[in-house]
């Protein structure tokens, strides 16, 4: 028989970030638990709202499928003897509540044994699901975990109350103090205490008619409907991000989209104070016309009905308008001076307590601005932009409307910085050097703002690293992973020829740390592993570890190597060139001492003719390597010959010679070709 199973887990207001993670942590735990246990079902869905998380399986089958087992019992020379089953064999059998006639013998890696091969019948499935919910429930994890009254259970919030149903027969579950029941609870603005649910089947119906949309899919397709049904009749065009609806979605049970007003001087500010002044203060929706100017026009979306409407837009428009007065109060304020007059404020605004503050940060990025434009050989004038859009690239964290939107940071300096008269480029460059902030945004489009973002992310990581602030599991307070994930998109989507470790390097001189460089080493190979698990996004397993293998640093080369070795793996030849390549990388001892290759001692044809090959590649291409030029080693016109002699020298020159001097010149040839060919990548990782 089957029947469908209904769990809502019942607590108070979850914040909205916590729901998606919970979804998938539920998710994957049930899919899992179901098929450890045998569990049949057509579909398993789970579904969130501030008040509850649900899970839902369709068509769940009554019982655990019957699982064949087969026990292992002991040797059976000792349970079986003369035709016979000894005393041994019948105790197993008793201890495992089977018959002789159900023993048998067989043969395993560890000699011949006595199996009991039986068929275990299944668990009713609503025995099972009560562990299921109480083992689901402690296994959830959220940012931060809450404890409350006296009950010794840990959850996102406070569990209330718990809704389980097999078909229509209750569960019984208990948990963090709390009985499941056939009961659940309406949303708050409904003046009802219980609402009773007597089939599983009908639970989304009864929650409907009761004002609680508990699929967060169909609960966001509603909110989208709604919100373009008002744009369009008002022949507006809707503008926000879409983290904005996810974050609405996880906030509201029962939404319905209301349009608000707001005063037109406000359309003075700034587009971006604006914009997150209404999405990110508020959870507003801003709107623009048919121009793409913003217009005195939001909506809001309402958790609760159309009911007394007027009154709800009311209260929010009061509380955008003293919101928008306060932003105008900061904008006319701070461009009343300079943004320049700001940078005195830094030597208040902590950084780091033990790297000191703001004002000390910016010094340091100075000197390694300086040192990326030596080595860049940037001109006299590029240099100069560089070194002013230091001074201001933070100067606006001095300001009142950063100090109260610290989002804003950068893009209020950029605004701040037109507004001072500073000339182009240096305000696009100090409001782009912040991206890209996750690896879904764009890098820079300025060539100097990428180099001022370099040289941030440099100091804070050589800093971050020097305290040993690495992350641990999923917890990462100072977003190291996100600062170490902003540098590499730089340089993967730019062609900057930069080392990441020589700038640490300098970095910790202008720290001035003189202690600490195993924590500068840990730093570097945990950029290497974020590197890693960014490119495996984007490429396959053997590729990237055969890049990773030689190094990644500088990345300008290992992201042409790549790109190289996804075009080379097309050529017909591919195969038997990696082929032979590898025959080098085997032999090899792993501890050897390597002597200069002396021609003179070579015996036969076949190093003779591998040597002189590979002399004239390697002059060919050294300095094509040099410059990243990985291609041309594919394209040139000894490689079938060079890889044709490596076979030949393997299958017919004996390299562990008796004679120490020939087994030495053959190993050193053989580690001089590897190391060449091992500067394009780790060939032994690639089929």
């Amino acid at each position: 028989m089957e029947k469908d199973l209904l769990v809502e887990i019942g607590t108070e207001e979850m914040p909205a970030s916590f729901l998606e993670p919970a979804i998938k942590q539920i998710k994957d735990f049930s899919v899992d638990y179901f098929e450890k246990n045998y569990l049949r079902y057509s579909d398993l869905k789970v579904w969130a709202t501030p008040r509850r998380l649900v899970i839902y399986v369709e068509k769940l089958k009554d019982f655990q499928e019957s699982q064949e087992e087969e026990i292992r019992g002991p040797a059976a020379h000792i349970a079986y003897r003369d035709g016979e089953w000894t005393d041994v064999a019948k105790k197993f059998a008793e201890q495992n509540k089977a018959d002789l006639k159900d023993l048998i013998i067989k043969d395993t890696p560890k000699g011949r044994y006595v199996f009991l091969k039986r068929v275990r019948e299944g668990k009713p499935t609503i025995e099972i699901i009560q562990s299921f919910v109480v083992d689901m429930l402690k296994n959830i994890r959220f940012p931060k975990m809450m404890k409350w009254g006296n009950v010794n259970f840990t959850f996102g919030r406070p569990i209330r109350w718990i809704l389980s149903l097999y078909g229509d027969e209750l569960v019984p579950i208990s948990v963090a103090g709390v009985n499941s029941s056939k009961y659940t609870r309406p949303p708050r603005f409904y003046l009802r205490s219980f609402i009773e649910v007597n089939d599983a089947t009908k639970y989304l119906n009864i929650l409907r008619e009761n004002f609680v949309i508990v699929d967060h899919i169909e609960r966001k397709d509603n909110i989208l409907k709604q919100i373009k049904e008002i744009a369009e009749s008002n022949s507006l065009i809707l503008d926000y991000d879409a983290e904005l609806l996810d974050e609405v979605n996880f906030l509201v049970e029962y939404p319905t989209a209301l349009l608000g007003h707001f005063d037109e001087r406000y359309l003075k500010l700034p587009d971006i104070v604006l914009k997150v002044t209404l999405e990110k203060k508020q959870r507003y929706f801003p709107l623009r016309n048919g121009d793409g100017n913003l217009v005195n026009k939001f909506i809001v979306i309402r958790n609760g009905t159309k009911d007394y409407a007027d009154i709800v837009i009311e209260g929010n428009e009061r509380v955008l308008k003293a919101r928008l007065a306060d932003a105008e109060y900061y904008f006319n304020e701070d461009i009343k001076n300079p943004l320049e007059s700001y940078k005195s404020k830094l030597e208040g605004i902590i950084f780091q307590e033990k790297l000191g503050t703001i004002r000390d940060k910016v010094e340091r990025v100075k000197k390694i601005v300086y040192e990326i434009a030596r080595i860049l050989s940037l001109s006299e004038d590029e240099t100069k932009i560089l070194v002013r859009s230091v001074d201001l690239y933070k100067a606006d964290l001095g300001t009142l409307m950063v100090s109260e939107y610290p989002e804003l940071h950068a893009i209020i300096g950029s605004i701040y910085a037109k507004v001072s008269g500073e000339k182009e480029p240096i305000p696009i460059i100090i409001g782009e050097y912040i991206y890209p902030r996750t690896l879904d945004e764009k890098i820079p489009s300025h060539y100097l703002a990428s180099l001022l973002g370099i040289a941030d992310r440099i100091d804070s990581l050589a800093g971050y690293f020097f305290l040993g602030l690495f992350p641990t599991g999923s917890e990462d307070p100072i977003g190291l992973r996100r600062i170490t994930g902003g540098l590499i998109k730089i340089f993967l989507e730019s062609d900057i020829r930069l080392s990441i470790k020589e700038l640490l390097e300098y970095a910790w001189k202008v720290y001035g740390f003189g202690e600490g460089r195993d924590r500068l080493y840990q730093g570097f190979i945990f950029i290497g592993q974020r590197l890693r698990n960014i490119l495996l996004d984007m490429y396959p397993l053997e590729v990237v570890e055969s890049v990773l293998n030689v190094d990644f640093d500088p990345l300008w080369k290992t992201k042409r190597r790549i790109a190289s070795i996804i075009e080379i793996k097309k050529d017909p030849n591919f195969n038997s060139v990696v082929k032979a390549f590898n025959r080098l990388y085997r032999i090899l001892p792993k501890e050897l001492t390597l002597k200069e290759i002396r021609p003179e001692l070579f015996v036969s044809n076949y190093e003779k003719n591998l040597y002189e090959d590979f002399i004239k590649i390697k002059n060919d291409l050294e300095k094509d390597l040099e410059k990243g030029d990985y291609l041309n080693l594919f394209k040139h016109e000894l490689l079938i010959t060079f890889a044709n002699d490596i076979e030949a020298f393997f299958d017919n020159v004996l390299v562990m010679s008796p004679n120490e001097d020939e087994k030495n010149n053959r190993l050193s040839l053989i580690w001089n070709i590897k190391t060449f060919l091992w500067e394009f990548c780790d060939w032994s990782k690639l089929s």
